[in-house]
């Protein structure tokens, strides 16, 4: 096929204020086998916390997904990809903040490429999978971009940035941390509102994605025995969304879900997450799906302006206007 799009490409994002100055992003792009056309949508196919975007398997990934999906499929090296986070653990990991931002950012580009390039395709046909880091950083990417998605698939995702998680207190046997701090003075110091935002169960902040993109499905599949990922507070996630109004399809996984194709386990890997994705979702994102989703309003991208999100001691605001960004703002600068 003759292809529009470079297949590994970087851009430049927003600033880390860990690292100051200017920082990239690589992707993978992988367009459908018959080339993009009016009724090709995007997706983004998200590695797991470590992960690196062009490992063999995300790279099938893109590829399986553009075929059956008729999708432009982006892998994305996210912030505190790979060995960054294993190497610098003197600095939090950002869990799902800066990283959903990268994911958008990616999207943003190949938007504008495809334009460039003369084609048009569905924007009312955005997805998003992911398994572990990757599961949380597709659902706040949603969350981040709350007119842009018709469909995503969080694959044992973390629950949210708890405090078991964020401090690596164990709770419900979890091994990991994001190492912040509970010291106010510390630069790694974590407060209310990062903790808020970071939660994609908020519920009023379901009630404002929900009122933002009332077709938004949100696909979860979830080990009742993962000992990674805690499933006790992402059920009382999963219940938050329900109470907001999200359209969220639930699958806590029991031994009777085991197929040993899809699904090889109740602990934390799950199984061959593409064929999850299949199992769970294909009736979604299949183009001629039974329950084939579309967005009924302008994405984000193409609305611009900004969307917020309050929190205890400000506000979140992100903008669309460019590139898009995102910042906090404390309720101190309003009066």
């Amino acid at each position: 096929m003759n292809r529009v799009l470079e297949q590994d490409q970087e851009f430049v994002a927003q600033e880390w204020p860990f690292e100051p100055g200017r920082r990239t992003v690589r992707m993978w792009v992988r367009e459908p086998p018959g080339g993009i056309g009016a009724g090709t949508g995007l997706m983004l196919c998200l590695h797991n916390w470590g992960g690196i975007y062009d490992q063999e398997i995300y790279r099938g990934w893109c590829d399986t997904f553009s075929e059956r999906y008729d999708v432009v499929a982006v892998s994305v090296n996210y912030l505190q990809s790979g060995d960054d986070w294993k190497l610098r653990r003197d600095r939090p990991y950002d869990h799902g903040y800066l990283q959903a931002m990268d994911c958008i950012g990616a999207l943003y580009h190949v938007r504008r490429q495809i334009g460039q390039a003369g084609l048009s395709f569905d924007e009312h046909r955005i997805y998003a999978m992911g398994g572990s880091g990757g599961g949380n950083v597709t659902q706040m990417a949603c969350k981040l971009a709350p007119h842009t998605f018709a469909c995503a698939v969080d694959i044992c995702g973390m629950p949210g940035l708890t405090d078991g998680i964020a401090f690596g207190t164990g709770a419900f046997g979890s091994h990991l941390s994001a190492e912040y701090s509970t010291n106010p003075d510390s630069p790694r110091a974590m407060t209310t509102d990062m903790q808020e935002i970071r939660d994609f169960g908020n519920l009023e902040h379901c009630r404002l994605l929900h009122g933002a993109n009332p077709s938004l499905k949100i696909v979860i599949v979830h080990g009742l025995d993962d000992a990674t990922c805690p499933v006790v507070p992402k059920i009382e996630q999963f219940a938050r969304m329900v109470q907001a109004g999200i359209d969220v399809d639930g699958r806590f996984l029991t031994e009777i879900d085991v197929d040993g194709e899809a699904v090889t386990t109740t602990g934390h890997p799950v199984g061959n997450r593409d064929r999850v994705v299949m199992k769970y979702a294909d009736e979604y994102m299949l183009p001629d799906g039974r329950l084939a989703r579309r967005t009924t309003q302008d994405n984000d991208f193409q609305r611009g302006g900004t969307f917020e999100y309050p929190t205890t001691n400000g506000r979140y605001v992100i903008d669309f206007n460019g590139y898009p960004t995102i910042g906090f703002v404390p309720d101190e600068e309003d009066a």
